[in-house]
């Protein structure tokens, strides 16, 4: 595959939608005529992308290029959305790409189709990866379907602006990805225990002192990789772990209460900043079935 720079991208949205599926309901194999993001609210799937088995859990998204042999399968009631675009198109005005997607016989699930790359100015050139977390992207992505579905004046153009957020993200992701791994697994610990007990008031002492660091440099390295603070991505942690217990119908109190928090109040701030919703309005986001069979 050819490579893109980042600049010189102009994106357009053909499909976006917010869905359910239910276990055991597959798209594929088959082959799409543009790229597809396919994320994970609650419910986990599992795309086979070429000989690739890779497993989609809350909160993880996977990308995959058009033309890449794949199967989408669900393997427990998923909530998701899903977006089909190209990367570079002279018009920005959607193209369905339900009449050129191509059934393929099982054995072309071989090999691993290359990843889409992007020179990016000043940082070289970057690999998106195959699957990948997408914090606080539930609130764009929603923005996305919903833009979509009203096909209001000007439309296109604000979904280009959206998709070009989205992938301009999707490529901030990378290049922590990137830094991640030039540092090593020196914050290996410190990101374990946050996952692991996302409910406990870490410290930054206490996360420093795990990894061997001083407290400000320990901070410093976190934000070069992750482009965050530990505050912001304990926090994180905190409402994907919310987002999970919101759908499967446990209240906000319980929630609250259960992931450290003192008061309802400052969890609810806390959802709205990271979402762009309240979790009461999380819990009621639409859905739309007739839309499921294009994934």
């Amino acid at each position: 595959m050819s490579v893109r720079t980042l600049s010189d991208l102009a994106p357009a949205l053909n499909f976006a939608s917010r869905d359910t599926a239910e276990p055991g309901e597959r798209w594929g194999p088959r082959a799409n005529p543009d790229c597809q993001l396919f994320h994970v609210v609650s419910g986990e799937a599992v795309l086979r992308l070429g000989g690739e088995e890779l497993r989609i859990r809350p909160g993880e998204s996977v990308f995959y290029p058009e033309g890449a042999a794949h199967l989408l399968t669900v393997v427990r009631r998923t909530d998701y959305f899903s977006l089909h675009f190209r990367l570079h198109a002279e018009s920005p005005q959607p193209v369905h790409p339900a009449l050129a997607i191509r059934e393929l016989p099982w054995e072309r699930l071989t090999g691993t189709p290359e990843p889409v790359r992007l020179a990016v100015d000043g940082r070289g050139e970057i690999a998106v990866p195959h699957r990948f977390e997408l914090p606080g992207s539930d609130a764009l992505l929603m923005r996305m379907v919903q833009e979509y579905r009203q096909e209001l004046p000007g439309s296109a153009l604000l979904l280009r602006a959206l998709t070009a957020e989205l992938i301009l993200t999707v490529v901030r992701h990378a290049l922590a990805r990137h830094e991640r791994g030039r540092l090593g697994d020196r914050l290996e610990p410190a990101i374990r225990a946050m996952t692991e007990q996302p409910a406990r008031d870490w410290t930054v002492a206490e996360l420093a002192d795990l990894c061997g660091y001083h407290p400000s440099y320990f901070t410093k390295v976190f934000r070069e990789s992750f482009g965050r603070n530990p505050k912001a991505f304990l926090v994180a942690e905190r409402i994907k772990r919310a987002k999970q217990a919101l759908l499967r119908g446990e209240t906000t109190e319980r929630a609250a209460e259960r992931l450290g928090y003192a008061s309802v109040h400052y969890f609810s701030n806390n959802f709205k900043k990271m979402t762009g919703m309240t979790p009461g309005e999380f819990r009621q986001l639409p859905e739309s079935p007739s839309e499921r069979e294009e994934s």
